[in-house]
């Protein structure tokens, strides 16, 4: 959803706060039918009225059908779209986070590793957590998470990678044994 639907979204949802506690004040008899009725038929009230019910029908409108309209544009929001010789691949984001897993996973110093894909302006991102082990070079085994993830899922899937961002949560427990190597 871009900003301007986010924007329009607000305004409806305004209006509806609005037009909710004027319903619920009318309900509890706070104020009386009949004069909400008079005050609003009465000029400018009338035209704002029709201005803004035909403001909040439209953007109605607009985001019941918001949704079908995206799911039929052809290519699901959760996957890429290559052109192949005999027609179209899609390749799931699922599928493109577990050559990222796996890929990610084989480092030495890497005791635990977990990705994100999503769609990026130039190609996909790919937003890796990983677990480290003690005694390691964080920015070196970052980069090469970086480098090597980015190389093996464009070479695997032929799809273009825009950006790999690491992220280290935590170093390992340091008593649980893992891929640590020493520097012999």
């Amino acid at each position: 959803m871009n900003v301007g639907d986010r924007f329009l979204l607000f305004v409806l949802s305004l209006v509806g706060l609005v037009l909710g506690v004027l319903l619920a004040l009318l309900g509890a008899g706070v104020m009386s039918v009949t004069w909400a009725a008079s005050q609003l038929t009465v000029q400018p009230w009338n035209d704002v009225c029709l201005v803004v019910g035909v403001v909040c029908a439209l953007l109605s409108i607009r985001f019941l059908f918001y949704r079908s309209r995206r799911r039929g544009s052809g290519v699901p929001a959760e996957s890429v779209l290559l052109a192949g010789d005999h027609g179209q691949i899609r390749i799931s984001y699922e599928t493109l986070r577990q050559l990222a897993n796996r890929r990610g996973s084989q480092l030495k110093g890497a005791e635990s590793f977990d990705s994100r894909v999503r769609q990026g302006r130039e190609g996909i991102l790919i937003a890796c957590k990983m677990q480290v082990l003690p005694d390691i070079d964080i920015a070196a085994l970052t980069r090469e998470a970086q480098t090597a993830v980015k190389e093996y899922v464009e070479r695997t899937a032929g799809v273009q990678v825009e950006r790999v961002i690491v992220h280290v949560t935590e170093l390992s427990p340091s008593g649980h044994a893992g891929k640590a190597w020493n520097g012999a």
